[in-house]
């Protein structure tokens, strides 16, 4: 029993990745019946219960939209049809449905880095774990609910996957207090914890040497010189392209996004790899840590701009305070006005 709870980390990711990729392709909607009157009183109840209907998954919502798109686009349709203002809003909810589908992509690659970086000691496997488990038990809980709906309609299929759900979601309670009380101290793949300051990662040590008064003049022309290139040469083509293009834009740079992670995977395995595993073992630690390093870095963006957020809006309410209470109490620009 003990050797079976010590491998709950590694069971339990495996049937929270089947969940997610049974979502992919299957969704269900609550749909809420109108309201018909009739003479039982009986049927008026059952009538109005709302009703859980089963359809196309998330990739069939893209597909869907890209071919109704391709509609859209024909050159069948009369020529004095103006459905730009169609398009430009089937496009944006594409793209929404695209990006939704990298997220649901990440949380289940996040199923297979909690998984590695546990079997193989990783020093961070405990980071990845507090955010898998807890979304996990999120996530799983609504699908069970809309399962025993399913269940009261009298669908077969329905008692079947609400066993599975609740023993996914047993294992995964199970898996998360295991690793919780697991006092032992994985020291795995650490260089990887310093390659932030290793030369390896494109970052050469710094030069403490200082230089005249003009090299920051200097630098400061050099930057704005910069700026402005990249300005017109970057940052205007890309905003054009993903305001005309919108579909090739959006796969532009998600092809940029994939090819910078292929670098820092094969960058991580060559600064943090240990020798004792084999090199595929190497490979799945550096992608379990890009996925960290992806987590650790979204989580403090959002922090911080929550805080900067709520600082802008102190500062705010304090200035408009002050203007009330000058006002009020002063009556200075009220004096001001009479000039």
């Amino acid at each position: 029993m003990t050797k079976f709870k010590q491998n709950l980390p590694i069971l339990s990711p495996l049937f929270i990745a089947l969940v997610i990729l049974h979502s992919l392709f299957v969704d269900y909607s609550v749909q809420f019946p109108d309201f018909i009157t009739t003479d039982s009183q009986e049927q008026n109840e059952e009538m109005m219960k709302p009703k859980v209907i089963q359809e196309s998954g998330l990739i069939g919502k893209i597909a869907y939209l890209e071919s109704f798109l391709v509609e859209l686009e024909s050159k069948e349709l009369p020529i004095d049809t103006d459905l730009e203002e169609t398009k430009d809003s089937v496009k944006r909810v594409l793209i929404g449905q695209k990006l939704f589908l990298g997220l649901v992509l990440f949380y289940l690659f996040l199923t297979f880095s909690t998984a590695v970086t546990y079997a193989f000691r990783a020093w961070f496997h405990k980071s990845i774990a507090h955010v898998l488990y807890p979304v996990s038990l999120v996530v799983l809980l609504p699908k069970l609910f809309i399962q025993l709906n399913l269940m009261a309609q009298k669908d077969i299929l329905s008692y079947f996957y609400s066993a599975f759900l609740i023993f996914t979601y047993g294992i995964t309670i199970l898996a998360y207090r295991t690793i919780i009380k697991d006092k032992e101290l994985y020291e795995g793949f650490q260089s990887l914890q310093f390659s932030s300051s290793l030369e390896e990662e494109g970052r050469s040590p710094s030069n403490t040497k200082t230089g005249s008064y003009f090299a920051p003049i200097f630098h400061v022309i050099v930057i704005i010189f910069i700026g402005i290139l990249i300005g017109n040469l970057i940052y205007i083509p890309l905003f054009l392209l993903q305001k005309h293009y919108v579909s090739e834009f959006s796969y532009f740079i998600f092809f940029l996004i994939a090819l910078l992670s292929v670098f820092y995977i094969f960058n991580y395995n060559k600064v943090g790899g240990e020798s004792k595993n084999k090199n595929w073992q190497n490979l799945t630690v550096s992608f379990a840590y890009l996925q960290y390093r992806f987590l650790r870095n979204g989580f403090l963006s959002i922090f911080s701009t929550i805080l900067i957020i709520l600082f802008v809006t102190f500062l705010f309410s304090l200035l408009l305070f002050n203007i009330d209470l000058i006002q009020n109490n002063l009556g200075l620009f009220g004096k001001a006005s009479e000039f």
